[in-house]
């Protein structure tokens, strides 16, 4: 039997990368899907990975109420919410000194305020179920600090403690309401090749090769993850095969926390 038959999941940030992944596999494993996501070409994503589509920008907690009324009006319920909105920030102005305040808000409305809404605007129909399972994409770089990438890592450790918030909650009353992060590290995507080619930019080159080699020389495993791997680490945590599971944190970083912990010495 499918894993994730006769679930309705919403998934933010559905239209690419992680969520896209998620997304299809999601359908492969049973699921009714419901992309939301404010890109052009998301409904025709949608279709092809056979999942729904609804607009969203979670920033606006109106189209919040909006997308979790569509899927709950059309399904019946919401048993799985996957927050995977996210954006990186401008990478060429990212520290302490260079970020604006402006760009400080932008990157948190996203990441932290698109996270909070859409655990608090499923909650009342995860509660009236009496369980659910949230899952939130954080990012590796919000166990350790940086002296840039201020603004993304500030809002992805405020995300990592907001799950454990959301799962004491989804506790309460007896309810089966679980909320887990999960913490990406090098991952091929769209943000992560943007990074690296703002970064270190080369001719003919859009991220692909330098975030390689960033790979290989950064990670014990050598090689960067795919969206994939990310997916089928929520699909577990989306699954009753986690039923015990919640306000936990699951890396798919490749090892790299282990190099950060100093671990492994010189490679």
């Amino acid at each position: 039997m499918a894993r994730l038959s006769g679930k309705v999941a919403l998934i933010s940030g559905g239209a690419g990368g992680i969520g896209a992944a998620t997304a299809a596999l999601m359908v492969k494993e049973g699921a009714r899907v419901i992309i939301a996501d404010l890109v052009k070409n998301g409904l025709e994503i949608a279709r092809g990975t056979g999942a729904d589509f609804v607009s969203l920008d979670v920033t606006s907690e109106a189209q919040w109420e909006h997308a979790v009324r569509e899927a709950d009006g059309k399904h019946g319920g919401i048993h799985i919410l996957v927050n995977a909105a996210g954006i990186e920030g401008d990478q060429k102005n990212n520290s302490l000194m260079t970020t604006s305040l402006e760009e400080w808000r932008r990157v948190h409305a996203v990441n932290l305020d698109g996270t909070f809404l859409g655990c608090q605007k499923v909650m009342p129909v995860m509660e009236r179920q009496k369980q659910g399972s949230i899952i939130n994409i954080s990012s590796i770089v919000s166990f350790f600090p940086m002296p840039f990438n201020c603004a993304y890592g500030s809002s992805k450790a405020a995300v990592q403690h907001l799950t454990k918030s959301v799962a004491a909650w989804g506790s309460r009353n007896g309810n089966q309401i679980r909320c887990n992060s999960v913490h990406p590290g090098l991952i091929r995507t769209r943000m992560l090749l943007n990074i690296v080619a703002q970064r270190s930019p080369t001719p003919n080159d859009d991220g692909s090769a330098a975030a390689e080699r960033l790979a290989k020389t950064t990670l014990p495993l050598g090689s960067l993850g795919a969206p994939e791997d990310v997916a089928q680490q929520i699909v577990y945590l989306a699954s009753d095969e986690s039923s015990q599971v919640t306000g936990s944190e699951f890396r798919v970083d490749g090892g790299w926390s282990l190099n950060l912990g100093g671990m492994l010495g010189p490679r």
